[in-house]
């Protein structure tokens, strides 16, 4: 080899190359210097020149560091390779046409639409991405969910902080308000164990494509129901039909009703209660009770961090600590996240449901997001003999502000 530290800097790499001369007689020499690891004089030697690369390497790597982090607090851009979706190749000045199909979404996305759908649609609508490949959900989300949106700067996978404790600037125009990535952050933000429905699920379960789906349930065992097609026998065509999952799937399998005139009952139900919303002053919810409490955890988790840092602290004490405050502020901010999609849901709506329905460009993931917001389940019980269809059959459980 050519000098010791250019096979390797560290210390214990050197140590096993080292046992492999001494355990199998490999002979291995510098070509330049006077390492030779079959002598002390040459063992010592690279120890101690090893040791010398390797603390000039983290020397290097603390530096590089400290002037990537003291950039990004500048404002300063630190991506890859391409520019990001939105943005000209300077990486500060708006695309405007890239950021028009932005703005475009973001009503659509706080209505419901999943980025599997605005994908498909972006798609179909021929924009192009950076890198010339087709849009996917997985982009999408990620693009939208992106701190860059709004003018936030991203350090190692966190939100950078100024002096002040705010959120670090950076120097690019901003495509979003903060308001409107907030929003789009509890929309898309994955559902948490606790969520059962798929309306909630926000990624979990499978999509459906039978308006109520998530939230049919058997009047006879409690069961999610399931949409399905079934033939007609007087028409021979195919009809939907919300079904009992059999008694090996969950279910007892003894209901099945057909989907179109419970549809269209629940459709005016929720048109009916979107009106009732327009007809009356929304008021704002009162303040969160647990904001006071979730800031002092981070002012803890500050002072804490400091005072480990100055040698007053010992790893054994701060680090399960630090792991139970940290459990602690992701409790309480998901409950922040969770009022604040209540309030949102309080305050948005949409304007003319029953005109907007029919309409092309209203998805069933919106249908399906204002029916959420009237109701959290309806429950379809068995038909009576001799009767299809009667609204006594379907029992709406809407949704109660706790």
């Amino acid at each position: 080899m050519v000098d010791i530290d250019r096979a390797t800097r560290d210390p214990r790499i050197l140590e096993d190359l080292i046992d492999a001369v001494e355990l199998y007689g490999v002979y291995v020499v510098s070509m330049t210097g006077n390492i030779d690891l079959s002598s002390d004089a040459g063992i010592s030697a690279a120890r101690n020149l090893v040791n010398q690369r390797n603390a000039e390497s983290r020397n290097t790597s603390r530096r590089v560091i400290d002037g990537k982090r003291r950039a990004a607090r500048a404002g300063k851009n630190h991506d890859g390779p391409n520019r990001a979706f939105g943005w000209r190749k300077d990486r500060l000045t708006l695309n405007k046409r890239e950021s028009a199909h932005i703005r475009k979404a973001v009503p659509r996305i706080l209505a419901g639409v999943s980025p599997l759908t605005v994908a498909r649609e972006w798609n179909e609508r021929g924009i192009p991405t950076v890198t010339g490949v087709q849009w996917r959900s997985a982009t999408i989300r990620n693009m939208f969910l992106r701190p860059r949106m709004c003018g936030m700067v991203v350090y190692r996978g966190e939100i950078l902080k100024d002096d002040t404790g705010s959120p670090a600037r950076g120097k690019w125009e901003p495509i979003l308000t903060d308001d409107e990535y907030a929003n789009i952050v509890r929309a898309w933000t994955p559902a948490e164990q606790s969520e059962h429905s798929r309306v909630g699920g926000k990624g979990r379960g499978y999509r459906t494509i039978h308006l109520l789906s998530p939230f049919v349930r058997c009047g006879k065992c409690n069961a999610r129901m399931v949409g399905s097609n079934r033939r007609d026998p007087r028409s021979g065509n195919l009809v939907e039909i919300y079904r009992c999952p059999a008694k090996g799937q969950g279910g007892c399998g003894s209901i099945a009703r057909v989907a179109a005139p419970i549809d269209a009952y629940v459709k005016a139900l929720a048109i009916a209660e979107q009106q009732k919303i327009q007809s009356r002053k929304v008021e704002e919810l009162p303040p969160r009770p647990k904001e006071k409490e979730l800031a002092d955890l981070e002012t803890r988790i500050e002072e804490s961090t400091r005072r480990y840092e100055s040698g007053e602290y010992l790893a054994e004490r701060y680090f399960p600590s630090l792991a139970r405050m940290e459990t602690a502020v992701a409790n309480l901010r998901r409950e922040q996240r969770n009022y604040a999609a209540r309030q949102d849901a309080r305050r948005t709506f949409i304007a003319n449901l029953a005109q907007e329905w029919n309409n092309p460009s209203f998805t069933m993931e919106q249908k399906q997001a204002a029916v959420a917001q009237s109701l959290t389940a309806v429950v379809i019980g068995p038909a009576s003999k001799g009767v299809r269809f009667h609204p006594d059959q379907i029992i709406p459980i809407f949704r109660q502000e706790s």
